[in-house]
């Protein structure tokens, strides 16, 4: 991760990213679309989710099945749609500006016939719910990206600091960006329910917006839920969030009110510091 990543997440404030951030959400769903279609189906739905390539500094999609695995991928910088190979080497690019939901499509399915030969395939779109935005009926092309530097910083600050947790954390899940919420996150399982048939996990990751927020925030939740009383009071800008979910949530207003020096910190504080809350209120509760 770049050394001004998190100078660059607080360039933009987090009210002023809403639209492109719904944008971006909207272009994410090309990957979806083809973990959906060509890769190997997942119980959870993780075949149709992403993950974030720090190397490219893009998401990139579950790789399709069979001996071609390609995959897409979406740089957040310049908006740009891309097919790579397995080394993750560039198969094409295609910038979004300008370019209608369907014209992606189709770049994508000829994209994919030209490698794999034989007709352009039918590639299917994700049913689940999404936030509405000009671009979702198809009238409305993608924009001239301006906030995509920010945006980039945001998911990239997000995934390096989940990458740091779970390497100390032998019962996190792998990091994943799931495409209906958006969000990037991991899932510690606290415990297994081996003894008495009770999963108990900790949600531990960074959403754009939704859940009651407007913005992006952090968000660690215990699950099941426990009873409120049991949640320890926690330290610095971050607070409880009991209406309808029950999580801690640090908002991005509160990060990038901090020096750019001192965001880290406080996000991986928040972080560790919301986790003991929660597994100590799961294991008593």
């Amino acid at each position: 991760m770049s050394d001004l990543t998190w100078d660059r997440l607080g360039a933009i404030a987090p009210h002023d990213l809403v639209s492109p951030t719904l944008e971006l959400h909207w272009a994410a769903q090309y990957l979806a679309s083809i973990g959906q279609t060509f890769a190997k189906p997942a119980e959870d739905d993780s075949h149709r989710a992403m993950s974030w390539d720090a190397d490219l500094r893009a998401f990139v999609s579950a790789p399709m099945a069979g001996p071609y695995p390609f995959r897409a991928a979406l740089r957040p910088t310049d908006t740009t749609l891309l097919l790579i190979d397995r080394t993750g080497a560039e198969l094409g690019a295609l910038p979004l500006a300008g370019v209608r939901r369907d014209e992606g499509y189709e770049w994508l399915a000829t994209g994919l016939a030209t490698y794999l030969g034989g007709a352009p395939p039918s590639i299917g779109r994700p049913d689940y719910d999404m936030p509405s935005h000009a671009v979702s009926s198809g009238a409305e092309a993608f924009s001239e990206p301006t906030a995509g530097p920010s945006l980039e910083a945001l998911y990239d600050a997000a995934a390096d600091t989940l990458h740091q947790l779970a390497n100390r954390r032998p019962d996190a899940s792998d990091i994943l960006c799931w495409p209906h919420h958006f969000d990037i996150a991991t899932l510690l399982t606290v415990d297994d329910g081996s003894a008495d048939g009770v999963t108990k996990t900790v949600g531990v990751g960074m959403a754009p917006m939704g859940g009651g927020y407007d913005t992006w925030y952090w968000y660690v939740t215990p699950y099941p839920y426990p009873a409120h009383e049991r949640l320890g009071e926690l330290s610095g800008p971050g607070r409880w969030h009991t209406e309808g979910w029950t999580g801690a949530v640090l908002q991005g207003s509160d990060v990038v009110a901090a020096p750019p020096e001192e965001r880290e910190g406080l996000v991986r504080a928040f972080v560790d510091e919301a986790i003991e809350s929660a597994v100590e209120a799961l294991r008593s509760d």
